[in-house]
């Protein structure tokens, strides 16, 4: 057995588990619950020149790797590296809705950090709303646009529910949804990595 990265090159990184391994003559048939470990098998069996394919089944995934008219004998039931150990979980915190003290440069700083945001390769994991910050995510803010692209992309975005109180801004809010402090501080203990404009 290997562990594979998401390269699908040897490495020491832990490893997800498969729910279900199936081997038949020259097939091997294996149930993951999540799109990243189908990525990893994928990859996996590109490397090996295998041909791989995957369905969706309710919550599962089905991938099936075999190696033409040979016989599989790879061993995967203790699957692949999960990619998701290998990229850092990235959070970005908005305090304010301008960057620096210059309130009308700061405001054209802010919009362009969030366009930006939109073009990197890899987008953030959390982006997290408190204090004036709350105000990008209301009407009152010229980047709806850019963050409602990042949450279709997968960007998970809270804004502070007292924070949006505080500035009558409750009703307001247009993207992402509410939170507290309480899982504000745990999602910043969780980040790898926490980016503040």
């Amino acid at each position: 057995m290997k562990t594979l990265d998401c390269r699908g090159l040897e490495c020491p990184l832990p490893v997800v588990k498969t729910k279900e391994v199936l081997k038949e003559e020259n097939v091997v048939s294996t149930i993951v619950d999540n799109e990243i470990a189908v990525e990893n098998l994928t990859k996996f069996a590109k490397v090996k020149n295998y041909t791989v394919n995957s369905k969706k089944e309710g919550k599962d995934y089905i991938v099936e790797i075999s190696k033409g008219d040979e016989e599989a004998d790879f061993e995967v039931e203790y699957t692949y590296a999960d990619c998701s150990l290998a990229k850092p979980k990235t959070v970005v915190v908005f305090a304010s809705n301008v960057m620096g003290s210059n309130p009308d440069l700061g405001a054209i700083l802010m919009k362009s950090f969030i366009f930006s945001l939109t073009k990197q390769d890899v987008l953030p994991d959390e982006m997290i709303f408190y204090n004036e910050g709350v105000k990008i995510t209301t009407t009152k803010s010229e980047t709806l646009e850019d963050l409602k692209y990042l949450a279709n992309n997968g960007v998970e975005i809270v804004s502070c529910g007292t924070c949006l109180d505080f500035f009558h801004l409750k009703e307001e809010l247009q993207v992402g949804s509410v939170t507290n402090m309480y899982d504000i501080v745990e999602r910043m203990e969780k980040a790898d990595k926490i980016i503040k404009p």
